[in-house]
């Protein structure tokens, strides 16, 4: 096998940022390797599949490999020799990544045995290992070994001067262990060296982003807030364009975050206050150029959590970043549907460190969007449900009722940024409103007579029966309906079941009947309780010591107290059922 012709491959992969190719890449020439017997190349590709893996967090891929490679070594007479200690380089790095420091140091040590064998002792791989061995002091928060064992290696790099991106590397880290070990000036120093080197013809270089993100770090100790969004903006962008959303990544998300809270803008990384500021800073200049937009919405709504303002760090990791809805009717798309489209694709691809999604034709959630296919797609409408929508600006009753909440919820998140009279924008602050009072008593009744059967009936049938499962299944129906009835109540539509519990926590009505809930989740049904009498004994009685019992009661009491605070019934009767004929009354 040619293995300078694959490096070289895998090399052009990473400069086109194709890591997503890298592993099916690297796991063919493997394969080839062994079926032609080629333990060297084998060696070769084994050890950057570790690397590989290291950097794209896989750790359990890496190390997979690291207890393969050393044998398959062994076997092929390789024990001791400069290729192995260069392994067992590979495979501490990969154990300090995964943070199994102990085995990592345990491996920096042979390195060091076999190198004091083979090697003099300014031989440049010396360079490497002592880089890399700090880093592990680093981790380990000694960062005093760190600086001696990071000036070791740059006293080794500075009799090569050929070797730009080692001295840039060795400054970078040693920049870091300054930082940390408290000596801020020399910390600036060398971050200030690193930089200037990879800025001087080689940001294309995966070791740019360590660069850049030791420089946020020292800034952000300074205090200089605005200079470290900067550099951790550019190094987010660095770092993925070459192996992806790894948990460095994240790290780097998370610091840029925590600089945005010490600047008093804790919302800057949330995802509407992103597509706002997006819209605010190039999108409407640049959509402003085409005259008049009175027909036109600028927003973020839709799917995704960012649209219900509950996105966090982990829901960065897919399509996420700046982009915003162009909302227009049928009609008007026919008439400037491309030039918008055209003027939404010249808006700039990076804002606050984050790519400009890609837009999904058959679901969009941002660029231009017509009208008719955003509401007929997630509310599931027919040409006649989405033309009687388009001109009145509301749904048939029959509509209405067979909608889920999580649906309506869905087209009426997030925010419109300009355009609130607009066909979308007339659409949404009507449904915005809630549910048509009839449909909204119908919806209660059901609910109503839901929670009754499973919660006041059904569960404690279950446990008398021996049945914890199906009680437990019972008590889950209970407090599903509970918190929807909350939400309707309350006149909001219920999102996604796992956003449920999050977005109850700013519903105004029934705050009591939301705390009696969460204590009613802690407890799990004991069938112990009810095996002090057999079945046919629990005919007709409560069983007084069951905690979810008094529970379920106190939560319907309280719902009773609600339902006479809002008008919808003049009954007492704590069985929720028997409110039914109270709505209809009404309703009628």
């Amino acid at each position: 096998m040619d293995i300078k012709s694959v490096i070289e491959g895998l090399d052009r992969l990473f400069a086109d940022r194709e890591s997503e190719k890298v592993e099916d890449y690297l796991s063919v020439y493997l394969e080839q390797a062994l079926t032609e017997g080629d333990a060297g190349s084998a060696i070769t590709i084994i050890n950057e599949l570790i690397g590989f893996y290291r950097d794209t967090s896989q750790y359990d891929k890496a190390e997979a490999y690291c207890g393969k490679l050393l044998p398959f070594m062994e076997r092929a007479g390789l024990k001791d020799t400069i290729h192995y200690g260069t392994s067992c380089l590979n495979i501490a790095n990969a154990y300090r990544a995964s943070g199994k420091l102990e085995d990592s140091y345990r491996y920096y040590q042979k390195v060091f045995e076999i190198y004091e064998k083979v090697l003099d002792e300014e031989d440049f791989r010396y360079a490497s290992l002592y880089n890399n061995l700090a880093l592990l002091h680093q981790e380990n928060k000694e960062f005093g070994k760190a600086c001696e064992a990071l000036e070791k290696a740059l006293s080794i790099v500075r009799l090569f001067p050929e070797a730009v991106v080692e001295f840039g590397v060795t400054y970078t880290n040693l920049a870091a262990s300054y930082m940390n070990a408290g000596n801020l000036a020399q910390a600036e120093d060398a971050s200030d060296k690193g930089l200037a080197i990879f800025q001087n013809g080689l940001e294309g270089d995966y070791h740019y982003s360590a660069a850049l993100c030791v420089a946020g770090d020292i800034y952000f100790a300074k205090g200089e807030y605005e200079k470290a969004v900067s550099c951790y903006e550019k190094g987010m962008l660095a770092l993925k364009g070459h192996v992806g959303l790894t948990h460095a990544y994240f790290r780097i998300v998370s610091n840029l975050q925590t600089t945005f809270e010490k600047m008093g803008r804790p919302d800057s990384l949330k995802g509407l206050v992103i597509s706002k500021d997006y819209y605010e800073t190039y999108g409407k200049k640049a959509f402003r150029k085409m005259g008049n937009l009175s027909g036109v919405a600028f927003a973020k709504v839709g799917e995704g959590s960012e649209c219900f303002g509950l996105d966090d760090l982990l829901s960065k990791d897919h399509d996420f970043g700046p982009g915003f809805c162009v909302f227009v009717t049928k009609d008007q798309y026919e008439v400037s549907g491309k030039q918008l489209e055209e003027i939404y694709a010249s808006l700039p691809a990076v804002f606050r460190g984050f790519e400009k999604p890609d837009t999904i034709k058959e679901a969009p959630r941002n660029g231009v969007i017509v009208v008719e296919d955003f509401f007929g797609r997630i509310l599931s409408l027919d040409e006649e449900e989405t033309a009687y929508l388009i001109d009145r600006n509301t749904l048939p009753e029959k509509t209405w009722l067979r909608l889920s909440d999580w649906q309506l919820r869905t087209v009426t998140n997030g925010e419109i940024f300009d355009g609130d009279g607009s066909a979308f924008g007339n659409i949404y602050k009507n449904l915005k409103k809630g549910y048509p009072e009839s449909v909204k008593k119908r919806k209660m009744a059901q609910l109503l007579g839901e929670m009754s059967q499973s919660g006041q009936y059904n569960y404690q049938r279950m446990m008398r029966r021996q049945d914890v499962y199906g009680a437990a299944f019972m008590l889950h129906v209970f407090e599903s309906n509970v918190i929807e009835f909350l939400y309707l109540v309350n006149d909001e539509y219920a999102p996604h079941d796992k956003w449920l519990m999050k977005e109850a926590e700013s519903l105004k009505k029934g705050r009591e009947i939301l705390n009696d809930i969460k204590e009613l989740m802690g407890i799990i049904p004991d069938l112990k309780i009810y095996q002090k009498r057999d079945m046919i004994d629990w005919i007709g009685k409560d069983n007084e010591e069951d905690p979810v019992l008094y529970h379920i009661d106190r939560i319907a009491r309280t719902i009773v107290n609600l339902l006479q605070e809002e008008g919808f019934t003049k009954s007492s009767d704590p069985y929720l059922e028997q409110h039914i004929p109270y709505l209809f009354q009404s309703y009628q």
